[in-house]
């Protein structure tokens, strides 16, 4: 086995790790226990979006210009710093500089870990079982979520600090684990400068219409998933479930995930990506509204439709992505879209919170389920349209 063949086996242990954060199902109740109320826990969400969105595009330069390696072990150490925060504070200006660092943390994560697999997937010829590869991680993460999600209700039980403890301790093993990646030769060598290869990733971002599509399917698609979790607390003691119970509900949550990722992904192997990412915002909206016609215990299982588009959005974008980009641009362009999507929360996350706050959940399931199906009605029109063009280019 090559070295990097092994970087395929280290990227998935690396990946579980990082993502076992079982901190999950008693997030939101913990902030409430921490004295928090949801508009301030959602504007803690918008800083660390903020956070991401500032250091999303230098991050990946210094991936792209750097090492891959290096950013992924500066991520865990970023993040490690942040979740000792949560544990040891209780004032907000502390959970706001936690979720600064763990933002950070992310962006240094965020398109270096996609390109260090791609690359080495290229560079060993087996490109092409990138999807299937990303999905087989993710399905491994998920499953380990689900059963983190039991053990995380019960630990919180004991005391609220233990699943921050345990994910801490997964956090570190992730940091550990990155020394041993081995970096690809890249095939396209960058010698600009940092600023204007970053000024070159933005240019490049903008002028692709593929690359731009996938901005905007960043902003209405990952906004839409990433705001669906702080929605599922409110929906829970909406109607009358336990906090004991939150952890089984995720368990299921995260099984419908994985199981449902590594069974549409060969569906959809040979469809084309764009298909894919509308049909997720679809099925994100009907999400958000179906549990509002069966407002109960039903609707609990409603919601878990969302988990569908969350276990395929990642590979099934970053692997457009990669597909439309060149190695000395790739962590770059893949942390310029991620940027989008993290702009859009910044903005609206905090509105969400306040709505939560003063109009219910009821009311934000409903806003925030016309938005998702409203947005993805644009990319599918905004998809056809620049396919159109296309055409009139080749034509001409």
């Amino acid at each position: 086995m090559s070295s990097l063949e092994r970087n395929l086996k280290i990227y998935g242990y690396f990946k579980f790790c990082q993502n076992m954060l079982i901190i999950g199902p008693i997030l939101v109740p913990f902030m409430l226990y921490k004295g928090l109320n949801y508009s301030e826990i959602l504007l803690l969400q918008s800083i660390s979006a903020l956070s991401v969105f500032i250091f999303e595009v230098p991050t990946g330069v210094i991936a792209d210009k750097v090492s891959r390696k290096f950013s992924l072990v500066l991520s865990s150490i970023f993040m490690v710093v942040g979740l000792l925060f949560y544990i040891t504070q209780w004032d907000f200006i502390y959970f706001a500089l936690a979720e600064t660092l763990f933002g950070i943390g992310l962006t240094f994560s965020s398109g270096s870990d996609s390109a260090i697999l791609y690359e080495s997937l290229v560079s060993i010829s087996r490109k092409d079982e990138y999807q299937r590869i990303e999905t087989k991680v993710f399905f491994n993460i998920y499953i380990g979520q689900a059963i983190g999600s039991i053990s995380s209700s019960l630990l919180y039980t004991v005391s609220p600090n233990l699943p921050f403890y345990v994910s801490f301790l997964f956090m570190l093993t992730a940091g550990v684990i990155s020394i041993a990646f081995i970096e690809p030769v890249k095939m396209e060598k960058n010698d600009n400068s940092y600023f204007r290869h970053m000024i070159e990733g933005f240019k490049i971002s903008l002028k692709n219409p593929r690359i731009r599509w996938a901005l905007y399917a960043a902003a209405i698609v990952g906004f839409s998933i990433r705001i669906s979790y702080w929605l599922y607390e409110p929906y829970f003691k909406g109607v009358g479930i336990d906090i004991a119970w939150y952890g089984t509900i995720f368990f299921a949550y995260n099984v419908v995930c994985a199981v449902s990722s590594r069974m549409l992904i060969k569906k959809f192997e040979n469809k084309r990506q764009r298909k894919i990412i509308v049909f997720l915002g679809m099925i994100l909206g009907f999400s958000f509204l179906l549990p509002l016609l069966f407002f109960g215990f039903f609707g609990i299982g409603l919601i878990a439709l969302g988990q569908i588009s969350r276990g395929l959005y990642r590979p099934v974008m970053n692997f457009y992505i990669n597909n439309q980009v060149s190695d000395r641009y790739r962590a770059t362009i893949i942390s310029i879209v991620s940027l989008s999507g993290n702009l859009f929360f910044a903005i609206f996350s905090p509105f969400i919170g306040v709505g939560l706050d003063e109009l219910g959940a009821k009311a934000m399931y409903l806003i925030v389920g016309i938005g998702a199906l409203s947005g993805t009605a644009i990319l599918w029109k905004v998809r056809n349209l620049q396919k159109l063009r296309a055409k009139k280019m080749k034509a001409d």
